[in-house]
């Protein structure tokens, strides 16, 4: 199987209306740019973009824009940390975070994605297993993308092969037992002991007339 990664949610857009950037005017910015130029002195620590955004006031917008963008944060890393810990050593790395700005100056987390490997194990019950954890690990956030489905899915259509080879082998290693000459002598001297005759070889019954 190749390997297939679960997706947290991309795409999420925040209006950028009224943001601040790099083209912004507005003093916070042009104070900010000027900082980050600036010569450093011996001895003075020069603020950072961030910190002089917090020192100005937001716009209505803004604020509403700020706090929009800190729930999303904490949304996808949640997000991602259920994949990470229902993925246990199947998870490959850990997690990748696409990042927006928001009007403090800040990155938040908008999106991310987690790598989990789906493949086949050394036998038909590892393989189980596995299938069976990713698929784990695809649902275990309490709002999966359709990313994470189409990856529980496929973990689903692993684990039915796996289960179907799993039945196809006990049902082998069982027919090869009722064929096994050894296990035929011991029912033999079984009977031959409790004076019980093999049922399989029928019966006789002695009449007269």
């Amino acid at each position: 199987m190749s390997l297939s990664s679960i997706s947290a949610s991309t795409g999420y857009g925040i209006s950028t209306q009224s943001q601040h950037g790099p083209n912004c005017s507005c003093a916070a910015c042009t104070a900010a740019r000027m900082a980050s130029v600036a010569t450093p002195v011996p001895g003075v620590t020069t603020p950072s973009p961030s910190a002089i955004y917090q020192g100005s006031t937001l716009t209505p917008n803004q604020q509403k824009q700020l706090d929009e963008l800190r729930a999303r944060d904490t949304d996808v890393r949640q997000h991602e940390q259920a994949h990470m810990a229902a993925g246990g050593a199947l998870v490959s790395g850990g997690a990748n975070y696409s990042y927006q700005e928001g009007p403090d100056g800040k990155q938040y987390a908008i999106g991310g994605e987690v790598s989990i490997r789906l493949a086949s194990g050394q036998s038909p019950q590892e393989t189980l297993a596995n299938a069976k954890q990713v698929e784990a690990a695809a649902l275990a956030p309490v709002d999966p993308s359709g990313q994470d489905r189409a990856v529980a899915a496929e973990a689903t259509q692993m684990a039915q092969e796996a289960q179907a080879a799993i039945d196809k082998q006990q049902q082998q290693q069982l027919q090869a037992a009722q064929n096994n000459p050894a296990i035929a002598t011991a029912k033999a001297i079984f009977a031959a002991i409790t004076g019980k005759q093999d049922s399989s070889k029928g019966s006789s019954i002695d009449t007269f007339a």
